[in-house]
This record gives C-alpha cells, sequence and structure tokens, in this order.
C-alpha cells in the first residue's frame, strides 16, 4: 500500500526527467517548468503533485473519487479487470516521482521510509478524469501496487510498483503492446533501502 510518499524536486530534477524520457526541451517555458518544482514536503492522498504522463508533466489530485472515499492505489494484479482501472491501464498509465515512501507497521506504528539507490524514482499510476461536485472536470491519479517480497514482506504485504529507468518509455507509450505493460507490473526492485524510525534506527538494504 501506498498512502503518502515524500518528493522534493528542483529544476535540474525536471529537467533530468525530460532528458530520461526523451521529452523535448523546447515545448516548455521556464515559468511552466518552475511552477513543477517545490521544496520537500510529503504527498498525501487528496493532495495535488506532480506526475509525468503520455502528455507531459502535470499537477493533478491523487486518489480517484468512489462515493465519499478515495481510491489512492490500484492492486497490479486486478488492474486489467476492474471497471474503474482497465481502460486507463491500456490507456492512460503515469509515473509518480518520489523521493521515497512512507509505511507503518504492526500495532507500534513504526515508521519506515523506502526509497531506492536514485534520488528520484518512478512509482507507476493510472490517470483518469473525474466531474467534479461544481461541474468541472478534474485529472486525478492513482498510485500502482505490487505484492511485497524479502524483507518488505515483515513491513507490510503490499509496496508500489517501481518502475525502473529503462521501462519507463514503454510504460507512459499508450501503444506499447499489453504483454509488455503486464511484464513491467511484475518486476519488483532489485533493491530498496529502508530506514526504520525508532530507538535502534538503521538502514537495511536488499
Amino acid at each position: 500500500m501506498c498512502g503518502r510518499y515524500q518528493l522534493e524536486i528542483s529544476m535540474d530534477d525536471i529537467l533530468n526527467i525530460i532528458d530520461v524520457l526523451g521529452e523535448v526541451r523546447d515545448r516548455y517555458q521556464d515559468e511552466e517548468l518552475s511552477s513543477m518544482t517545490h521544496e520537500r514536503r510529503d504527498i498525501f492522498p487528496g493532495s495535488r503533485s506532480l506526475i509525468i504522463g503520455r502528455d507531459g508533466l502535470k499537477k493533478p489530485t491523487w486518489g480517484f473519487p468512489l462515493d465519499k472515499k478515495l481510491v489512492f492505489n490500484a492492486r497490479s494484479e486486478s488492474v486489467f479487470e476492474k471497471p474503474m482501472f482497465k481502460q486507463g491501464i491500456m490507456e492512460n498509465r503515469c509515473l509518480v516521482p518520489a523521493n521515497l515512501f512512507y509505511e507503518w507497521q504492526g500495532k507500534e506504528k513504526i515508521k519506515h521510509e523506502v526509497r531506492t539507490e536514485d534520488e528520484i524514482m518512478f512509482m507507476g499510476g493510472i490517470l483518469g478524469k473525474y466531474v467534479e461536485k461544481d461541474g468541472s472536470v478534474s485529472e486525478r491519479f492513482t498510485i500502482i501496487t505490487e505484492a511485497s517480497q524479502d524483507e518488505m514482506l515483515s513491513i507490510h504485504p503490499r509496496t508500489p510498483l517501481i518502475v525502473s529507468r529503462k521501462d519507463s518509455r514503454s510504460f507512459l507509450d499508450p501503444k506499447a503492446p499489453e504483454v509488455d505493460i503486464r511484464r513491467i507490473l511484475s518486476t519488483y526492485p532489485e533493491r530498496l533501502l529502508i530506514r526504520s524510525e525508532d530507538r535502534n534506527a538503521q538502514l537495511s538494504m536488499f
């Protein structure tokens, strides 16, 4: 599960992302890029945050509305079947930049910070458009999760899908074959870095 993550992103980070994804720098005005940066802060469901979609950089709201709740995660095993996700997973995938995500463990609610070796990782997501109460149309995203492995299993059964740099362009391509997307959905990071916020805070690598 991913219910909170952290992002700090600078102009250099934005330019690096554009380069990694093969975007054309000249399509963006400096003012537009500057609006995508922000200082370090935690991102919660219901807040707006930077994502990379097939149309480039944007700041939609995290969470699909369902009754009075927000659906902020989508299980990788069922996204092709669930009515809420099946069109988006085929046509409107996105990457969600993050420095790290948080998870809490057990009754003690031990807080863990989980990151990759990259300063900014890409979590896989799905975009969708929704009609708001005032009649306006908003764009929203949800983060895909997969079954945890290795040390994450002892912390939480679900982990956000981390899309590697080499798979990032394919993941965003709406014309990518379904078999390629299913392969990416079944990948798991080779190494995660976990820091536990307790008396004996340690950095654990696997």
